[in-house]
């Protein structure tokens, strides 16, 4: 009898520890994955913050607010958060510099989860729909400063996607959204495993694939651009690999009359976008 009695008692406690462990299992499984690790999950600054509580689509996991901070919408960016079910954390702002390590945070700091990227199959399903569609696509854009800069100019000419790929590219981060001010939540982004097996995909949709190059023979500006059509961006340094190349239409130029090169690629990325907003905007 006491032995039936003490095997039974170790049979509970075996069963209360796996209790125990299966019930962490499912909390940890319910939980987003974080944007990265503790130090590069944090976004900050008022631009990126307050797009971010605005869209409601990428999701913040916390929301820190300097006690000292003097802004004007304070009550909308509160309810902003309350519609998100988020409850802002008032800190000091040497807690915040803490966290981020950096100054610049204007009072606002998010721990933010895994960037939400669009799903492509549906995207350009979506994008077959429409009259002119206009889509960015990068080949290894590896500058967190120029790919933010690219996405900022995009959301501001209209740009309906971007596409990216996986190979020697950046992705959405914590400095890529500062960089962009909040564009990357107002902006269709998709993440390909193959650049140009997408890029193939848009040709067949019936897009133009377009690849920005210094020694292409058209300059933008006498290129016709008011069609349905994909600009690709390539790399900061060997411009588009061979791949890419091989699936582009048509190759454009930016006319140049200085002793320099080449552009920056966010820069190069912005001039394009204006020449296709102009000549459609007539």
């Amino acid at each position: 009898g006491e032995g039936q009695s003490a095997c039974a008692c170790q049979k509970q406690g075996r069963q209360e520890v796996v209790d125990i462990y299966m019930e962490r299992y499912r909390r940890g499984k319910g939980k987003r994955q974080l944007l990265g690790s503790h130090q590069k999950c944090w976004i900050w600054g008022r631009n990126a913050v307050l797009e971010s509580l605005r869209s409601g689509r990428w999701p913040i996991l916390e929301l820190r607010i300097a006690d000292d901070v003097q802004s004007a919408n304070l009550d909308a960016v509160r309810a902003d958060a309350k519609r998100l079910g988020i409850v802002p954390i008032a800190v000091t702002a040497a807690e915040i510099v803490r966290l981020c390590h950096s100054t610049e945070h204007q009072g606002f700091l998010a721990k933010m989860a895994e960037y939400p990227y669009v799903e492509w199959p549906a995207t350009l399903a979506d994008l077959r729909q429409r009259p002119a569609p206009l889509v960015m696509a990068l080949d290894a854009i590896q500058d967190p400063f120029n790919f933010g800069a690219i996405l900022r100019s995009a959301e501001v000419f209209g740009v309906d996607a971007v596409v990216i790929g996986t190979s020697n590219q950046v992705e959405v981060t914590s400095m890529v959204a500062r960089s962009s001010a909040g564009a990357v939540n107002r902006l269709a982004i998709a993440r390909v495993d193959e650049l140009p097996s997408a890029l193939s995909g848009m040709r067949d949709a019936g897009l133009s694939i377009i690849g920005a190059s210094e020694r292409a023979g058209s300059a933008v500006d006498r290129m016709d651009l008011v069609h349905g059509l994909t600009i690709v961006i390539g790399n900061e340094g060997r411009g588009l690999s061979p791949a890419v190349q091989a699936v582009c239409s048509d190759f454009a130029r930016i006319p140049q009359h200085g002793g320099i090169g080449s552009l920056n690629a966010a820069i190069a990325a912005s001039i394009i976008m204006y020449e296709i907003r102009r000549q459609r905007s007539k």
